[in-house]
């Protein structure tokens, strides 16, 4: 595991789908970001899932940050953080360290990928994140359109509706430049939750000061990076428990399915209705299945190493500091 076996266009829907507490999440988000017009969502689920077995994405998850590039992780390009004031999850963003001449842009490319994975896996039981991009002390070089576009298709395509709040903090002129590079990529839906800052007052509008990393002033001491432990993926190489885990999570799946045919065909529109009950049921006991199933298919990550995430991989509560 991973092998191409895994990778039909069912085990691909159904891997993503259930990587959220319940997979009406996912398919929502799309029909959402298509104006509820279920033939264009439906387009961009398979080309999403087309994507996704393309890129492999099963083996970036099972080799972990281990396998990526070292000069990504030790910058904390792309790190959870902290949350904001109604309680999503928050991301920064620092511009300025990427240096797109130093690495290869494929290098670059699997280390964002992996990067949306992961917060999009621990972060499952929220609907939404908040991204801080911090734009302060960059130039365009930091910059080039490769990778601003596919910035971009990651935001509005390949997860699309993940965030809440997009705010970007500039102190250039140069941005100028660079928002006019990416508007026209940038759709209706995203454009409208994209908010700038100039100073730190206008991002405490939106996130508490003890939320807020220490370099941009606030309180929030980040740690970087920790090295790896002896036997962190042990788990990744149980093939026995991998494959009992597999058959459960296939079970759940046949079952939400199942469910959600009779659901269809008998939902009357009231919301006690029994066969919702019994489809959130299945959606429950699929989520936990999922959950145990990552223990083998998923690399333990740095938010594992710095004990951000619980015993089945999920975010836990922030303190307040």
């Amino acid at each position: 595991y991973p092998d191409n076996a895994t990778r039909n266009w069912r085990d691909v829907f159904w891997a993503i789908a259930s990587a959220k507490q319940h997979p009406d999440i996912w398919v929502h988000r799309y029909l959402r970001a298509n104006g509820w017009d279920t033939n264009k969502a439906f387009v961009c689920i398979q080309s999403v899932i087309e994507w996704r077995a393309a890129q492999a994405l099963d083996q970036i998850n099972w080799e972990g940050d281990i396998c990526l590039g070292f000069d990504e992780q030790r910058l904390g390009i792309l790190q959870l953080v902290g949350h904001n004031k109604l309680g999503f999850p928050l991301t920064y963003f620092r511009v300025r360290r990427i240096m797109p001449r130093a690495n290869q842009s494929f290098v670059f490319k699997r280390y964002l990928i992996h990067q949306f994975e992961t917060i999009q896996h621990i972060t499952r039981s929220h609907s939404r994140i908040t991204m801080l991009c911090d734009f302060t002390g960059f130039s365009m070089d930091n910059t080039p359109f490769n990778i601003v576009h596919f910035l971009v298709t990651l935001g509005t395509k390949h997860y699309a509706e993940s965030t809440s709040v997009l705010i970007l903090l500039v102190d250039s002129w140069l941005f100028a430049n660079f928002w006019s590079l990416i508007r026209p990529f940038l759709d209706a839906s995203l454009s409208a939750r994209i908010v700038f800052a100039k100073t730190m007052n206008d991002v405490l509008v939106f996130i508490d000061e003890s939320q807020v990393p220490e370099e941009l002033g606030g309180l929030n001491k980040i740690d970087m990076m920790k090295v790896p432990e002896v036997n962190d993926n042990c788990k990744l190489f149980d093939e026995k428990r991998r494959q009992m885990a597999e058959i459960e999570w296939r079970e759940k799946v046949e079952k939400f399915e199942e469910a959600t045919r009779i659901w269809c065909t008998r939902f009357n529109g009231d919301k006690s209705d029994t066969y919702s009950d019994v489809r959130d049921n299945a959606a429950h006991e699929l989520d936990r299945a999922e959950c145990h199933l990552g223990q083998f298919t998923r690399a333990r990550t740095q938010y594992a190493r710095l004990n951000m995430v619980d015993s089945n991989g999920q975010l836990r509560p922030f303190p307040t500091k």
